[in-house]
């Protein structure tokens, strides 16, 4: 039986799970001959919903090992191409990805993306710093929230800590987290800077690939703590007080109202 490890939602999740099944450029076999007769006709054009629902069912079927969940967020029609691209959620604990696979219109051929050589390498270097990184701060041990504490020099904006959330509307994690950060990021408001990153990492890109495996959620205060998955194991109130506690830390306690509760104030006392 296949089993699941962390490490499966790290770079290149779909790929490095499917690799060998897709050398030859396709998962679905062509049932059309090589060659088209004269009695050809054209093969039927799948639907959008249905192209999706073939596409999930595969994956869901031969693709991913047990405790991986694969739900589908999209599909959209390439332009000048016989192509749908089919976008996908693979989660897995309490964290998430969102990839993107390919199949044709009859549904004949699934692809699962074009790969840059190059790019693809120095991602991988780049990984590969970044854990080594990671490595040295987690020798350290988590804080409260299981947080990393960060040997970063602080980042701000007009002098305020940088709250970073990076997710997706397409992973179940992230819509469970974004709305404790909205809550708690409106306590500290004038304290703090909020990068909400739900759908799009724009500008930050930076900051994720120095903090995060390419998983998501991933949250980062004001590059003092970050972690990288959902607080869903804690529950919804302990991640609201643990955030709080966090956001603390980083504005000297303030605001009074918000720093000075006492469960808030106890939580001050454990961070590492």
């Amino acid at each position: 039986m296949k089993t699941f490890s962390p490490d499966f939602l790290a770079l290149g999740v779909i790929i490095g799970l499917l690799m060998g099944i897709a050398v030859g450029g396709s998962i679905l076999p062509p049932t059309q001959p090589l060659s088209t007769p004269p009695s050809y006709t054209a093969p039927d054009v799948l639907t959008p919903e249905e192209a999706g629902a073939k596409t999930i069912d595969f994956i869901r079927e031969y693709a991913v090992p047990s405790g991986v969940e694969v739900s589908l967020v999209n599909v959209t029609e390439m332009e000048n191409a016989n192509l749908y691209t089919v976008t996908i959620d693979v989660s897995a604990q309490d964290a998430s990805e969102v990839r993107e696979v390919y199949i044709t219109k009859d549904g004949e051929l699934l692809f699962l993306g074009a790969i840059d050589l190059a790019e693809f390498e120095s991602l991988v270097e780049l990984q590969k710093e970044q854990e080594e990184k990671r490595a040295q701060e987690q020798q350290q041990g988590p804080t409260i929230g299981n947080f990393i504490g960060s040997a970063d020099a602080p980042c701000t904006e007009d002098g305020k800590p940088i709250i970073y959330f990076f997710g997706n509307t397409g992973c179940s994690a992230c819509k469970w987290e974004h709305p404790i950060m909205e809550r708690v990021t409106s306590k500290f408001e004038g304290y703090v800077a909020v990068h909400d990153n739900m759908n799009n990492a724009g500008t930050d890109r930076a900051v994720f690939n120095r903090y995060s495996t390419g998983s998501i959620p991933t949250i980062v205060l004001g590059c003092q703590y970050y972690r990288i998955g959902a607080g869903v194991r804690i529950g919804e109130e302990q991640e609201e007080k643990v955030l709080t506690a966090l956001m603390c830390s980083l504005t000297g306690n303030k605001p009074e109202a918000v720093c000075t509760d006492p469960e808030i104030e106890a939580l001050i006392h454990q961070i590492g």
